[in-house]
């Protein structure tokens, strides 16, 4: 195929895509030329440095993966293959993520004292007859799930760090989620301790095995690694392949069909990070992988 027609659609595209081998710059689109700020036609033939101008994006382009870096002024999502980089400005993204985050935490403040009332109104209750206690029971869970979606959008910032068993939050997890479980194959290899908050940890896990749960096809597996002076948690299920997993982190963005605002991943992703680690998602053999890494130290 002629260098004129694959890069043919790039030259009107809305992502970047810088070309290089050896070092040196092949091709440049539009897009990318103006996200990296440079005179394609110039930085043509140029070192790799010379047009990225940034040693995280040079050594992610060699090295290859994925990240979203701040680069003279905007947010990009980067991700690098063999000789390839692409670069989508998510600036905008981003700044409607930490308004969804703010107002999210005002909600939160809000929420908090109605709910707690509410929940101690239903505890005082007696109900007369079995229809009633079950309609009761019925709505204390309701304002449990509430109370735990008004405590995810109020631990956007984790709080106290501590050592604990990844097993233990399990526990936790199983006891909070034992309705939706019911009847589903999951597997779990949490073997590892961590330091972190466990309140921010245990949001994370709600959100990946709620994903899972949603759209995802058992048997879905719960595990933790370490390697490379990093925990990894993973949560992973045999669901289909899907077409993005970077943009799933973006809000308003869903893994499938289904209602909701599609925070959840974005959620994991601020969580991760305030931890000092990171989300990440792949396709891996024939399973979906959603997981966050931390630091061992």
């Amino acid at each position: 195929m002629s260098p004129e027609a694959w890069t043919l659609p790039w030259e009107e595209a809305r992502e970047g895509l810088l070309v290089h081998r050896d070092r040196r710059v092949v091709y440049l689109n539009p897009a990318a030329a103006e996200l990296l700020a440079v005179d394609r036609e110039k930085v043509r033939g140029l070192p790799l440095i010379l047009a990225l101008r940034d040693h995280r994006l040079e050594a992610l382009a060699l090295k290859g993966g994925e990240a979203v870096l701040e680069v003279r002024g905007r947010v990009l999502a980067a991700r690098a293959r063999p000789g390839l980089l692409y670069l989508l400005d998510v600036t905008e993204a981003r700044r409607r993520g930490l308004e969804a985050e703010e107002a999210g935490a005002l909600l939160a403040h809000e929420f908090r004292t109605p709910l707690a009332g509410m929940a101690v109104l239903l505890r005082a209750l007696a109900p007369k007859d079995p229809r009633e206690a079950q309609v009761l029971d019925l709505l204390k869970k309701e304002v449990a799930r509430l109370t735990r979606l008004v405590e995810s959008l109020a631990h956007l910032r984790p709080g106290r760090r501590e050592a604990f068993a990844l097993e233990d939050l399990w526990l936790r997890l199983s006891a909070l989620m034992q309705d939706r479980l019911r009847g589903r194959r999951v597997e779990v290899a949490l073997g590892h301790r961590v330091e972190a908050d466990p309140e921010a940890l245990l949001q994370i896990l709600l959100n990946l095995l709620d994903n899972a749960l949603k759209y995802g096809q058992d048997p879905i597996r719960l595990l933790s690694r370490v390697r490379g002076g990093r925990v990894y948690l993973e949560v992973r299920d045999r669901g289909a392949p899907l077409p993005d997993y970077e943009g799933l982190f973006q809000p308003g963005r869903r893994g499938g069909e289904g209602s909701g605002q599609g925070l959840g991943l974005y959620l994991v992703r601020r969580l991760a990070q305030g931890l000092g680690g990171g989300a990440y998602a792949l396709r891996e053999g024939e399973e979906n992988v959603f997981g966050v890494w931390l630091p061992v130290d």
